[in-house]
């Protein structure tokens, strides 16, 4: 079992391992006399259960959702919330998330906000939530406007990643997860092309977890280094939005990446060699690339995108040292370079 730890003005730990042994420590992390487990119709029929035997003694309220980015919604928050006060909970009780990023961030806002706060468990089982969503504290809802523009940032009092997990995950699903990792490879030497044409090892994404973790410690709430984990999000985000979420967002990810490769490549003039290396890294997988959406669509959504501003935007590009850099462009400029 690898354990991370995660300086952040609430301290916690990442467990990562395969098997279900770290799941005892539900029994002193979930306080008071409820638990709220919130999934998903993909994950409940499958491992809606498996937490029950660590929860005993306590009055276990379960909600399941319908799976899918489309349900991260005013509408699913506010249904969390009507169930958790009809239920009795207090600040006392603790809310566990049991699913992927959707399932993590819906949970996370909830009781980041229910009472003020509650106590937070997340338990990732999709591959992009355990190397990415479920760690940093980051909590949100899509609006009518713009994916995650309603959120928090509250920190869990633990994240239990057990590996075993992925092993009913679909292959598109994987692949979705395989697109942050691909991410993982400008920020951090430790994940190295190799790495990235092999499989998915719980090492692997311990390596993930850790490459974050250390972003995270230095800039829990974005105002600085925590903006290089946006690589390739601000045009993903664009694509996922503008394809109804028939898209993935690690699909949209990649995708994301390979645009701003292009605009890479102009603005910093980037070599033949940088390029194609860079380019290497992002078709590892095997993702489709292309964008099929057109520049004025997804400069719209880009001007919506919440880290823009009335003179324009800041993009994280890929440099000559094949390493991640924060860019303020204003629009015009990013039209050109798109």
């Amino acid at each position: 079992m690898s354990t991370i730890d995660v300086h952040t003005l609430f301290p916690y730990s990442v467990q990562v391992e395969s098997g279900f042994a770290s799941f005892n420590s539900l029994r002193a992390l979930a306080y008071g006399r409820k638990a709220a487990i919130i999934t998903d119709t993909n994950v409940a029929p499958l491992y809606g259960d498996c937490l029950d035997a660590y929860l005993v003694g306590r009055d276990v309220v379960k909600i399941v959702i319908e799976a899918g980015e489309a349900h991260k919604s005013p509408a699913e928050y506010l249904m969390i919330l009507n169930r958790l006060a009809e239920a009795g909970f207090t600040r006392n009780d603790t809310v566990i998330a049991l699913g992927g990023g959707v399932i993590g961030d819906l949970a996370g806002f909830a009781a980041s906000t229910y009472m003020r706060g509650v106590r937070f468990i997340n338990i990732p089982t999709s591959l992009l939530a355990m190397v990415d969503s479920a760690v940093g504290g980051k909590t949100a809802i899509n609006i009518d406007y713009g994916k995650n523009l309603c959120g928090t940032f509250y920190q869990p009092v633990q994240v239990l990643e057990n590996v075993d997990f992925l092993a009913t995950l679909p292959p598109r699903e994987m692949l979705c997860g395989w697109g942050e990792i691909i991410k993982y490879a400008f920020l951090s030497p430790s994940v190295t092309l190799t790495d990235l044409q092999g499989d998915v090892t719980p090492s692997l994404i311990a390596k993930c977890v850790q490459i974050k973790v250390d972003v995270v410690s230095r800039d829990e709430r974005e105002a600085g280094a925590r903006r290089l984990l946006n690589l390739g999000h601000t045009v993903g985000h664009a694509i996922e939005r503008l394809s109804g979420f028939t898209l993935s967002h690690g699909e949209c990810v990649v995708k994301g990446l390979a645009a701003i490769l292009e605009v890479s490549r102009r603005y910093y003039k980037l070599s033949d060699e940088t390029y194609q290396k860079a380019l290497a890294i992002i078709s590892s997988k095997g993702h489709d690339i292309t964008n099929p959406f057109g520049k004025d669509a997804v400069m719209a959504e880009i001007s919506r995108d919440k880290k823009s501003d009335a003179d324009g935007i800041s993009l994280v590009l890929i440099g000559e040292d094949l390493a991640a850099h924060v860019v303020h462009l204003t629009y015009r400029q990013v039209e050109a370079l798109l």
